[in-house]
């Protein structure tokens, strides 16, 4: 049977069921975006309106969920520089961030004048577990991630919570988390190229680690798709790109390089093993 294509994302009748809708072939995904279009202005809008209004807690005004990596940097410059918010930065250290992304973040914080708190957790466990099946271990890392910056939102009485995210919660930027606490999806309504981003970051000292796969500070990022891809013959990004291509975040030329199996260098495989995870490595004869 010949394979369809959705006409608006990277999905074919191979990954998703393809309709016929308006003379088009969409995927469901697709159907329900033209159904309920994003309204990135208005998104924008609203977190403009969101941010301006006084905060509970007058020193802080927010946190910023700081990775180190591009897009967290890039959120938190707007913060400082658009909004002239006084966040607080938390990142939560899981073991496995690269070096390069610890350094940034300190570097960053300090050329902009702002408190960093660094929370020092070990994900080792839930690494190998979702590495060593060849499934992806970024759900269950970003929801721990957000539980630990949550717990010091409420022990801090912040009620905001910004995040690097690029695409939005349905039609909006903004959600609803636990006891009066939000989180802002920054980026989602700005839809900045990648271009854009980095001409940002140029200004900032920053430094890319150049890790496989799409992430600028995980150092497990790369293997656990390099695993998954062996294991199921794509990646588990694929979703997450087609929404790009669907909103016009990204070109379906650079959204096909995105998904990609990348080649893991040996020495981060080293590197995490150095760490203290536990992963089989084919052709590894070292102890």
């Amino acid at each position: 049977m010949e394979e369809v294509k959705c006409e608006m994302c990277l999905h074919t009748s191979k990954t998703r069921k393809i309709y016929d809708y308006e003379g088009k072939k969409l995927c469901k995904e697709c159907i329900i975006t033209l159904k309920y279009p994003r309204d990135f202005e208005k998104m924008k809008k609203e977190v403009e309106e969101f941010l301006s209004k006084s905060r509970k807690n007058k020193k802080y005004h927010c946190i910023v969920a700081l990775s180190g990596g591009k897009d967290s940097v890039v959120a938190l410059y707007l913060v400082k520089e658009k909004f002239k918010l006084n966040p607080l930065c938390v990142t939560v250290d899981n073991k496995y961030l690269a070096k390069e992304a610890i350094e940034n973040c300190y570097n960053i914080t300090r050329y902009l004048g702002i408190d960093w708190v660094v929370l020092q957790r070990d994900y080792t466990k839930l690494f190998e577990e979702t590495i060593n099946k060849g499934e992806s271990p970024c759900r269950k890392c970003s929801e721990w991630n957000m539980r630990e910056i949550w717990r010091i939102a409420k022990l801090m009485d912040i009620d905001v919570i910004i995040t690097g995210h690029e695409l939005p919660f349905g039609t909006t930027a903004i959600r609803e988390m636990k006891e009066g606490i939000k989180m802002v999806r920054l980026l989602a309504p700005y839809r900045l190229t990648e271009e854009e981003r980095y001409n940002i970051l140029k200004k900032l000292p920053w430094k890319n680690p150049n890790l496989r796969g799409y992430t600028t500070n995980c150092l497990v990022l790369g293997v656990a798709l390099e695993r998954f891809y062996k294991k199921y013959g794509f990646s588990f990004e694929f979703d997450r790109i087609s929404a790009m291509v669907r909103f016009g975040l990204m070109s379906r030329e650079k959204a096909m390089e995105a998904l990609e199996c990348p080649k893991v260098p040996r020495e981060v495989y080293k590197e995490l093993k150095r760490r203290g995870l536990k992963i089989n490595f084919e052709g590894d004869n070292e102890s």
